[in-house]
């Protein structure tokens, strides 16, 4: 059984050292994506801040770069290279989270999973699943505001899931029809808790992501509302 973990990042020295000392050791491998969104308002393209020393400086990080390309595209490239790579299961976490891992519980519920897919994979029919990962999600506009709830935050076989339309809603590429977005996902995962904030990046920073998650949210309107039904973001 191989555990991953892919990052999307640009610009975060200190948030991705924050998140792999909490995620590397755990996992098997770590896949980082480097490289501005395609609609993020900066001069330059890939990051310039010491990023790529701190992937380089964990053993089990490997380091890509892919700029000016939209955040499903950016997601998808840690999708496809886990493919590649075999990885069983893929935790999802960003530059500015941090996970709490109970190392052994989660080893056993992910063993536990894999071990009731066993059938189906030895007929080589692989069907992915994902699974909700408690989340503490702390609101820059409001930072005494923390949002406990569960996000589609691990991939089992993520080779076979790719986003699409909307930057949170995961497909089965073998059936189109199985989506998997906030609260329709198949499980929840004991083990492991992600925590969310803002408060190693400036305020230059995070502004410039405001108005870029603005973007993004305005853009998917339409599509988050055929989706899921609704056009603004929610939380389970």
């Amino acid at each position: 059984m191989r555990i991953g973990a892919g990052i999307v990042f640009f610009d975060d020295a200190k948030g991705l050292q924050r998140c792999l000392h909490s995620i590397a050791s755990n996992v098997d491998l770590v896949i980082t994506i480097d490289g501005k969104f395609k609609e993020f308002e900066e001069d330059y393209d890939i990051s310039i801040d010491g990023s790529r020393e701190v992937v380089e400086s964990f053993p089990n990080a490997m380091y890509y770069c892919y700029p000016n390309i939209t955040e499903i595209e950016k997601r998808n490239k840690y999708l496809e290279i886990a493919a590649k790579l075999g990885i069983d299961f893929l935790i999802v976490i960003d530059s500015d989270e941090y996970a709490v891992i109970d190392k052994e519980e989660l080893r056993r519920n992910l063993h536990f999973i894999k071990a009731g897919k066993e059938l189906s994979e030895a007929c080589n029919e692989f069907i992915p699943e994902v699974y909700g990962i408690k989340m503490f999600d702390e609101q820059y506009e409001k930072q005494n505001l923390i949002i406990e709830r569960y996000n589609e935050r691990l991939l089992y076989k993520p080779g076979y899931l790719r986003y699409s339309a909307i930057h949170s809603n995961l497909i089965d590429i073998n059936n189109r029809n199985r989506n998997f977005t906030t609260s329709k996902y198949t499980g929840e995962i004991d083990g492991i808790t992600l925590y969310n904030d803002d408060r190693l990046r400036s305020s230059s920073y995070i502004n410039k992501s405001l108005k870029y998650q603005t973007y993004l949210f305005d853009s998917e309107r339409l599509e988050r509302k055929r989706i899921v039904g609704y056009e603004t973001l929610r939380y389970k």
